[in-house]
């Protein structure tokens, strides 16, 4: 356990090295922006659109940021040959593997938690108001990156950075729109490809659940329920998803 805290604090410590705190400032730069020329056009629902802006676009960001860091923070440490090192060293590939989706997430989370802070600060200096409801929003969100980290983590146990980009990006694009592929599938489909669909969409993550984003926005706060079963699908498949991870690096061959 001790090797994965290790490993987990060094790639806080190379993710953070990416300039984080510059993306921050963008992000603030840019609501603050944002919120200067919507509040004008938005008849009277100011607060409420530079709030959802505000959400939309620090989701996305974060998520394009764990995507594009995550996919290449393996075959870094392949390129340099510092994974042989810690090889070297009493500790497991899945332990290793594990330390780095520990580091990438906590790292993730800070950034959406800096981001969320910057638009509950930005829209109560405009409006006078603190959308204290979006808090709920953010824990959701963070489970999310949980599970977008780990898909990234567990493509990169077995392919270079490129392929592990595209097929993250993939599944999650196909994890939002999971419901309507069951759906499509079962209109008037053959039979085989609405198993094929229904397989498709239990294996997809329901990225779904985790988006309250809408409904903090119009002043709908998270359910204490609805967060305990975000939590627990949440962290069930990307336990799931490091298990087969570990398995699979377990057995790759290093060149």
């Amino acid at each position: 356990m001790r090797g994965v805290v290790a490993i987990a604090q060094n790639t806080v410590r190379e993710v953070i090295r990416q300039r984080m705190v510059l993306v921050l400032a963008l992000f603030g730069v840019g609501l603050v922006a944002a919120s200067q020329v919507l509040s004008p056009l938005a008849l009277g629902e100011g607060r409420k659109v530079v709030t959802d802006f505000g959400l939309a676009g620090s989701s996305l960001l974060a998520t394009l940021l764990v995507v594009v860091l995550g996919s290449s923070l393996l075959h870094k440490e392949l390129e340099r040959r510092t994974i042989y090192a810690v090889m070297a060293k009493p500790i497991r590939r899945s332990e290793f593997l594990l330390g780095k989706f520990c580091g990438l997430w906590i790292t993730a989370a800070a950034l959406i938690a800096g981001m969320f802070a910057i638009v509950l600060g930005v829209v109560t200096v405009s409006y006078g108001e603190t959308p204290w409801l979006v808090l709920g929003a953010m824990a959701l969100t963070v489970l999310e990156l949980g599970v977008i980290t780990a898909i990234v983590v567990f493509f990169s146990s077995f392919t270079t950075p490129a392929l592990t980009a595209f097929f993250a990006a993939a599944t999650i694009v196909a994890g939002n729109f999971a419901d309507d592929l069951l759906y499509f599938g079962s209109q008037g489909a053959a039979p085989w490809v609405a198993r094929a669909t229904e397989a498709v969409y239990w294996m997809l993550p329901h990225l779904t659940v985790f988006n309250a984003r809408g409904a903090v926005v119009h002043g709908i706060a998270v359910a204490p329920e609805r967060l305990a079963f975000a939590a627990a699908y949440g962290l069930l498949y990307l336990m799931a998803l490091l298990i087969v991870a570990g398995a699979i690096f377990e057995r790759r061959e290093f060149r």
